[in-house]
C-alpha cells in the first residue's frame, strides 16, 4: 500500500519562537508557568504543521453529555499548507471511541507561520462517557472499498475538564488563592491576570457578582486578550459569567488594563469559588447559531472578608485621596479630598442622613472636566448605603481653583456606627455595574462648638436666631427669622448656585412645621455676616402656638430629591 503522505511521527517536537500578533511569543508556552498547569506538548501532524491540544471537556447536559475539543495548529513551513482531511476522534480509557463534528469556521489551510484553532463538538445521549485518554486525527478514504482509515496523529489528553457542580467541577483544575496572578493553561498567550475585586451588586433584574481582573502584558509586543470567562460556584450550583466589555481588548507591551465579569446569582447565595474557563465558538455546518464551548482551566477561592476590603486605607479628613493608578475617572492633575463627613438624625423623617463633601482642585494650567464618580458608604458590619450625588455640578474645573461636590446617604436609625468605609466608584468602566477606584476608612466627624457649624467651605457662627409673627387682616399669621450670623469662607473655593442651602423650619409646641425658609450663600439675597431678616411670608397659618423651635438644615438637591442634614436645633 502506498504510504499516506499525512502520517507523521508521534514524537513531540519542540518549537522555537514565532511572531504572533506583532510580538515574539513562544509557541504554547508562557513567560511564567501557570499554577498547576502541565506544559503543552506539540506533535507533528504533517511535515510542516504541528498540533497541540488547547481544550478538552466533557460536560453534562439535560439528556447526556457534551464532548468538546479545541486543537491549535501551527504552519512552520515556508508556503501555504492545507490541513489534511480528517475526522477527530476521542478515545476513553475503556476503549470507546467517539467521533466529533467539526466547526464550520475551522480553517482548511494555514499560511506560513500562521496559527489556527480547530473546534470540535458532539452531543452524546449518555452520561457514562468515562475518562478520556487520547484523541486522534483519522483520515477516512471513503472512495476505497472497503473504506481505508489511516491514523494521522494520536495525542494523549493529559488535561481534561469534566464539568459539573460542586467538587466535581474542580477536578483537574489548577487551584489558586484570591489575588494570585495566573496565566491561562493551554492558551497561546503570555498575558497574566490577577483578580483584584469581587462585589455583590443589586440591579433591576436581580443580584449580580462583579469580578474585576487586572490583565497585564509582560511581553515585548502587542497582544489581544484571548476569549475566556469567569463563573461563580456555590456548593450546589454554578453561575455563568459574562465579560462586561463586548469589544476586543489589546494590550501593548508593558500595559495593564482591567476587565470585568458580571455573574448573575441568587439572593442569599454563598459562593465558594470562581472558575476560569477558556471559551471557543462552534459553528454548526449547514447553518445554525454558533455555540460557546467553555472549558474549565483554574479554580480561584472566593475571597474572605479581609481580602475583599484589602484595598481600604485609613484616611484623614482633608488629605488628598490616592486613586487607582489605572482609573480614567479622575484626571491626574485633579486633586480630590474628603472635607466633611457628617451623620445626623432628621426629626420626623424616620431615618438618618449622612453627607460627604469632596473638594476637587484643578492643579493644572488648563480647564479640566469635572470628575463623575459615584460613592457608597459601608458600615463596619458590611452594610452598604448608596450615595446620591448633588443634582447640578459645574462641568469644568478652572485652574488653581477648588470646587465642592456633595453626596448624601440615607441611613436607618438603627445604625449606630461611627466608623465607615467610603468607596468611590467608577460607573462607566463596567456599565451598568460599578468598580472601586478608592476606598477610605474614616470616622464620622463630630460637630464643633455649640455655636459653630461647618459647611465647607463656610464656617457659620449662630450668634442669635429668633422668630417673630405678624397678624394679617385675615387673622392669619406670618413668620420672620431674625439672624445674627458670622460667616467665614475659605479662599480659592468656588461657590455657585449649585451649592447647598440652609433651610430654617419653625416647629410649634405640638411638633408641627408651621413655617420654613430657604437661604442661599450666593445671589442677591445671600446670607451675610451680621444681622439680617428672612421673610417666611410664603407660609401662613390660622393658629399660633408658642414656644417655637427652629430646626436648621443643610439641604442638597440630588438625583433622588432633596437631602437634608440637621445642623442645629434652636429652642425658642
Amino acid at each position: 500500500m502506498k504510504k499516506n503522505p499525512w502520517k507523521t511521527s508521534l514524537t513531540a517536537i519542540v518549537l522555537g519562537t514565532m511572531l504572533v500578533q506583532g510580538g515574539m511569543t513562544a509557541w504554547a508556552a508562557d513567560t511564567s508557568t501557570p499554577v498547576n498547569a502541565a506544559p503543552t506538548v506539540n506533535y507533528g501532524l504533517t511535515a510542516d504543521i504541528r498540533a497541540a491540544i488547547k481544550n478538552v471537556s466533557v460536560t453534562p447536559t439535560a439528556t447526556g453529555s457534551q464532548l468538546a475539543v479545541t486543537v491549535r495548529l501551527y504552519n512552520g513551513g515556508a508556503t501555504q499548507n492545507r490541513v489534511p482531511e480528517h475526522e477527530l476522534r476521542v478515545q476513553t480509557t475503556s476503549g470507546v471511541s467517539y467521533t466529533l463534528k467539526s466547526s464550520a469556521s475551522n480553517k482548511e489551510s494555514l499560511q506560513p507561520k500562521e496559527i489556527g484553532e480547530l473546534v470540535y463538538l458532539s452531543a452524546i445521549d449518555s452520561k457514562e462517557i468515562g475518562q478520556i485518554a487520547q484523541l486522534s486525527f483519522v483520515n477516512v478514504d471513503v472512495y476505497s472499498y472497503p473504506k481505508v482509515e489511516t491514523t494521522l496523529l494520536t495525542m494523549p489528553t493529559n488535561s481534561v475538564w469534566y464539568g459539573g457542580t460542586g467538587s466535581a467541577a474542580l477536578l483537574n483544575l489548577g487551584s489558586l488563592t484570591w489575588g494570585q496572578t495566573f496565566t491561562l493553561p493551554g492558551v497561546n498567550s503570555g498575558l497574566t491576570y490577577t483578580p483584584v475585586e469581587a462585589s455583590m451588586q443589586n440591579t433591576a433584574t436581580g443580584r449580580v457578582t462583579v469580578v474585576t481582573v487586572l490583565a497585564s502584558n509582560p511581553g515585548a509586543g502587542r497582544e489581544t486578550i484571548p476569549a475566556f470567562r469567569v463563573d461563580a460556584q456555590s456548593e450546589q450550583k454554578n453561575y455563568e459569567g459574562k465579560r462586561a466589555e463586548a469589544e476586543s481588548i489589546s494590550l501593548e507591551a508593558g500595559e495593564k488594563k482591567y476587565i470585568h465579569y458580571a455573574i448573575p446569582v441568587e439572593n442569599g447565595v454563598t459562593l465558594s469559588n470562581l472558575l476560569v474557563l477558556s471559551t471557543d465558538s462552534f459553528v454548526p455546518k449547514g447553518g445554525g447559531q454558533a455555540a460557546e464551548v467553555a472549558t474549565g482551566k483554574l479554580a480561584i477561592t472566593w475571597p474572605k472578608a479581609e481580602q475583599v476590603n484589602a484595598g481600604t486605607v485609613p484616611y484623614t479628613i482633608g488629605k488628598p485621596i490616592s486613586f487607582d493608578s489605572l482609573t480614567n475617572v479622575v484626571d491626574k492633575k485633579t486633586e480630590v479630598s474628603l472635607v466633611e463627613l457628617h451623620l445626623h438624625e432628621n426629626p420626623g423623617e424616620g431615618y438618618q442622613t449622612a453627607v460627604a463633601k469632596f473638594k476637587l482642585t484643578n492643579t493644572s494650567s488648563t480647564p479640566t472636566a469635572m470628575p463623575t464618580f459615584q460613592s457608597d458608604l459601608v458600615s463596619s458590619q458590611g452594610v452598604t448605603y448608596q450615595g446620591a450625588r448633588q443634582a447640578n455640578v459645574t462641568p469644568m474645573l478652572n485652574p488653581g481653583l477648588s470646587y465642592v461636590v456633595s453626596y448624601s446617604y440615607i441611613v436607618p436609625q438603627s445604625e449606630e456606627g461611627t466608623s465607615f468605609t467610603l468607596k468611590l466608584l467608577d460607573a462607566a468602566a463596567a456599565a451598568p455595574y460599578t468598580t472601586t477606584i478608592a476606598a477610605l476608612q474614616t470616622d464620622i466627624q463630630k460637630e464643633g462648638t455649640e455655636s459653630t457649624i461647618s459647611m465647607y467651605p463656610f464656617d457659620l457662627v449662630f450668634n442669635d436666631v429668633s422668630v417673630s409673627t405678624q397678624t394679617t387682616a385675615q387673622l392669619t399669621y406670618t413668620y420672620k427669622f431674625r439672624l445674627d450670623l458670622g460667616i467665614t469662607q475659605k479662599e480659592n473655593v468656588v461657590v455657585d448656585n449649585n451649592f447647598s442651602k440652609l433651610r430654617f423650619e419653625i416647629v410649634d409646641s405640638a411638633g408641627r412645621v408651621v413655617g420654613s425658609k430657604d437661604a442661599t450663600f450666593t445671589g442677591v439675597n445671600k446670607l451675610i455676616s451680621g444681622k439680617q431678616t428672612l421673610d417666611a411670608s410664603n407660609i401662613t397659618t390660622d393658629q399660633f402656638s408658642y414656644p417655637f423651635t427652629v430646626n436648621v438644615y443643610e439641604t442638597i438637591e440630588t438625583q433622588n430629591g432633596t437631602a437634608k442634614r440637621l445642623v442645629k436645633v434652636i429652642k425658642g
